[in-house]
């Protein structure tokens, strides 16, 4: 079995600003807010733009596409009960923090997208 956490970026390459993270077809958003560090699907829930680059106030990062906001310590579009980013575990283990991803989905064969095609079901190779 492998280890689900992730190193992203040392400490004090959050300290000030959020970064993005790329998990294979994910962009994840790292940050330390009120010292701790935290990390939420790095794309605005509106039009999936980046929300890196966003200005981080607070602990609230604002969409520069769009300035849709969200709470990095839980993910809430503020403004909109129970729309939440998805938000990941951390841990800092010798001052890189780590995120618990999600295993990685395998990729389907051709069979099966032939298969789910033939059953009229959406298939999204």
């Amino acid at each position: 079995m492998t280890d689900p956490w992730t190193s992203t970026f040392p400490v004090d390459e959050v300290r000030t600003q959020p970064r993005a993270y790329r998990h294979q077809d994910v962009e994840i958003l790292v940050a330390l807010v009120d010292g701790e560090p935290r990390a939420v699907d790095g794309l605005c829930l509106h039009r999936q733009a980046s929300l890196a680059g966003g200005v981080c106030q607070d602990g609230v990062i604002t969409c520069p596409s769009h300035w849709w906001r969200y709470d990095l310590r839980d993910g809430a579009l503020q403004g909109s009960p129970g729309v939440h980013l998805r938000v990941y575990p951390t841990r800092v283990v010798d001052g890189i923090i780590e995120v618990q991803l999600p295993p990685a989905t395998p990729a389907r064969s051709l069979r099966e997208i032939l298969l789910a095609h033939a059953r009229g079901e959406d298939v999204d190779a």
